[in-house]
């Protein structure tokens, strides 16, 4: 199976709005804190012990809200949900790489939200 041709779920309208609404306010809300106010300095300090670059925090948060954003949008919504999954890959590979085991279940579950997302069709 090529990935123009990826399994389609069905899920009611409801249950795809509720899952991109619940995508959105998270990834909205700890986009921003990567970004400004006293978190960001606490964000950027996490993130240059786990070895990324100065200024990561903004690309990360910045790419956190434009997908949370995004999944708002139908039309953007595939684009959006799989740059969430990426992001929620890099996070579990960092935190697993750092041994922080009990910090893999967020990103785990955003992930696979944003997989289902991904893979969902709402029903007419």
């Amino acid at each position: 199976m090529s990935v123009a041709e990826h399994k389609v779920i069905r899920l009611p309208r409801a249950v795809v709005w509720t899952c991109a609404i619940v995508l959105a306010v998270a990834f909205v809300l700890v986009g921003t804190s990567k970004m400004a106010g006293p978190s960001a300095l606490r964000w950027a300090e996490r993130l240059a012990h786990w070895g990324y670059p100065a200024g990561a925090g903004y690309v990360i948060g910045g790419l956190e809200i434009l997908g949370g954003l995004g999944v708002l949008i139908p039309r953007a919504r595939r684009v959006a949900s799989a740059t969430l999954m990426a992001l929620m890959i890099g996070a579990l590979c960092t935190h697993a790489v750092q041994r922080e085991f009990p910090r893999l279940i967020p990103p785990l579950v955003l992930g696979g939200l944003a997989g289902l997302l991904y893979s969902s069709r709402p029903r007419p």
